[in-house]
């Protein structure tokens, strides 16, 4: 494990390690096994068969301290080094109430609170078996590890971020491709992005800070984000890691009525690389809006993609349905399409808890 990814995993087990036996230790998380009819290349490809854990620790010993720890396991690790099983997120966070507001701070490697797709625990999307081309992207090759300030007061919101890593941020779309896929990260992971070249969420190779900011409005049932990253990175290669310094903005939104979700965002932005001295810059833009409704033991949901890396141009629709029966199981399956590929996917999730 990589030396920044054993200091936070450390940190986070030191803070925990202090507890007695009357604090509030609690885990949860699920088990799954997915079939498709497999999809071995573009945005959807997919294996016919795949197979994962993921696991959330909870240590909560007041309403204000709280320390997570998040562990996935999984058998396709999609040609990545150190991808079978690893840590996605290890933070610690605190909360206070300040002059009639809400004061959070979160430290560790955590995912940036913009989706409104993966509203889930464990990062997980409310509404579809894959996320989309946005946040496939972001739970591939984003991951700040930092520290994490938001201050919220009578529905407005306000936040910063200052990290290290994602060095390599932005390779994926401009080198590999789009994808709608649920493949998160781990620290210390290392993800192919062409025969060449990998990602990682934990590369830090030229000692830049990143930094992200983002401010919201929340209302009854309605709510409007804008979010800024930069990971402010040079450009340059570092072995088989090549540093993309990307600047993207996030606008998204999201609309409750009774059993009715309106949810879209778009992103955009430019990411460079310099090679023999030459900067050459690719624009990245993607979004999606999905529509969604719940049912007495059930969820469906319609959703389409746009994504592009300069004037290349791509879209995809999916339509999924998640059967919520009571217990501990939840059937789902999903239908998409893009550029003339079809995938369909069904899966059997196990959910549990414990204390």
């Amino acid at each position: 494990m990589p030396r920044a990814s054993a200091r936070v995993l450390i940190a986070c087990l030191a803070f925990a390690s202090t507890a007695g036996a009357d604090d509030a230790l609690q885990w949860s998380g699920f088990a799954l096994l997915r079939a498709s009819n497999g999809v071995e290349s573009g945005p959807l490809r997919e294996e016919k068969a795949s197979a994962q854990v993921q696991v959330g620790i909870d240590w909560s010993p007041s309403p204000f301290v709280g320390a997570h720890l998040h562990l996935l396991a999984r058998d396709d690790d999609a040609g990545a080094r150190r991808g079978t099983f690893g840590i996605p997120e290890a933070y610690v966070d605190a909360s206070f109430v300040p002059a009639g507001g809400r004061l959070r701070l979160r430290a560790g490697a955590f995912f940036l609170p913009t989706s409104r797709e993966n509203v889930d625990a464990l990062w997980e999307t409310a509404y579809t078996i894959t996320p989309s081309a946005l946040n496939s992207w972001l739970g591939e090759e984003f991951r700040p590890i930092g520290i994490d300030a938001s201050y919220t007061r009578r529905g407005l919101m306000a936040g910063a971020t200052i990290y290290r890593g994602n060095d390599t941020f932005g390779a994926v779309p401009p080198a590999r491709g789009w994808s709608l896929r649920d493949h998160w990260a781990t620290l210390g992971e290392w993800i192919p992005v062409d025969p060449e070249y990998f990602t990682s969420v934990s590369a830090e190779n030229d000692d830049r800070l990143g930094w992200s900011a983002r401010g919201a409005w929340n209302g009854a049932n309605a709510l409007v984000q804008l979010t800024h990253i930069d990971n402010r990175a040079d450009g340059l290669a570092y072995g088989r890691l090549f540093n993309w310094g990307t600047r993207f903005d996030i606008l998204s939104g999201e609309y409750t009525a009774g059993d009715w979700t309106i949810a879209a965002e778009a992103g955009w932005g430019p990411t460079f690389l310099i090679v023999e001295g030459e900067k050459f810059t690719n624009d990245l833009q993607t979004g999606y809006v999905l529509v969604s409704r719940l049912f007495a033991h059930g969820r469906a949901a319609v959703r389409a993609d746009a994504f592009s890396v300069d004037d290349n141009d791509r879209q995809a629709l999916t339509v999924a349905y998640l059967w919520t029966p009571p217990g501990h199981f939840r059937p789902g399956i999903e239908l998409a399409t893009s550029g003339g590929e079809h995938r369909a996917i069904i899966e059997l999730r196990y959910s549990f808890a414990g204390r």
